[in-house]
């Protein structure tokens, strides 16, 4: 796929580096642009889904960034106010996704673009909501959100990993006590990795800061959730969200919510019957 590597400045003076593909076609939906934000220790290059999802959005006459996000990778050094901070999934705090997602859909109003799509997969589907619910930008027209995992502690904590989950939050939280918050440590649910103590504490938390349900209402903008039904079915992070997903797409008019079946997470050998859904609601919610 043909492209421009690209970067955008945030708020807080963060660089921040993506990859812009132009259209493909003549303009056949009401949306200009697409910021398309990758999942936990994710990059704007390394995922197929992403970029087929861009690619598609390309025959529709939409312009995409494939975007980082300063979570991006495990961990990596970014630039902020022209010195360099250790950043990455491991050590970052979900909240400055605000800055991020502002940077890069003011990248696209800057040069002309005025609606905006956000696009996000995991972890970028909840940057994706919480960053229009808690800074919303004026040109964002509406979300795609792909396997929002709900990240709410007393999911969590009564799950079928319980066990595991709360092993890791109280190890975590031993960790800031002894003044270790920054150490990583390692941990096998919601997913396998390694993060620092506050980071888990922050984003996992009792506070349930991140878990999209809360917000979701904040937001105007058309949304679709799509969730694969393997993840559904099997994986615990994400028992229960398909009950609550329909409940707001019942209540909320601007939500839809899609299940793709045999998909799993990242809906491998799923991407045609993924993209027809997402097609359909396209079409119907943003027509030219």
């Amino acid at each position: 796929m043909k492209g421009e590597l690209v970067w955008t400045t945030t708020g807080d003076r963060t660089r921040l580096n993506g990859f812009l593909v132009e259209a493909a076609a003549p303009k056949a939906i009401g949306i200009d642009a697409a910021v398309i934000l990758h999942g936990l220790a994710g990059n704007f290059y390394s995922s197929s889904l992403l970029t087929f999802v861009a690619r598609q959005l390309t025959t529709l006459g939409v312009n995409v960034v494939l975007a980082n996000t300063r979570g991006h990778d495990f961990l990596n050094h970014s630039t902020q106010s022209g010195r360099s901070v250790l950043a990455g999934a491991a050590v970052e705090n979900v909240d400055d996704c605000r800055f991020d997602v502002t940077g890069w859909v003011q990248f696209l109003a800057a040069s002309g673009h005025q609606r905006v799509m956000l696009a996000g997969h995991s972890l970028g589907a909840i940057k994706s909501l919480y960053s229009q619910a808690h800074a919303r930008h004026e040109n964002v027209a509406g979300i795609l959100g792909l396997s929002s995992t709900r990240l709410n502690y007393h999911q969590f904590a009564t799950c079928s990993a319980r066990e595991k989950f709360l092993s890791s939050f109280a190890l975590a939280e031993e960790m800031i006590r002894a003044n270790r918050s920054d150490e990583l440590f390692r941990f096998e649910f919601p997913f396998p990795t390694w993060m620092g103590a506050r980071s888990f504490v922050d984003k996992y938390g009792m506070e349930n800061r991140f878990d999209w349900t809360n917000f979701i209402d904040m937001i105007p903008e058309p949304i679709l959730l799509t969730f694969g039904q393997r993840e559904l079915e099997e994986h615990p992070a994400f028992e229960g969200v398909e009950d609550i997903a329909a409940e707001i797409a019942e209540r909320q008019p601007n939500v839809s919510m899609k299940k793709i079946v045999n998909a799993d997470h990242f809906y491998v050998a799923c991407f045609d019957q993924l993209w027809s859904d997402i097609e359909l609601w396209l079409r119907h919610s943003f027509r030219v």
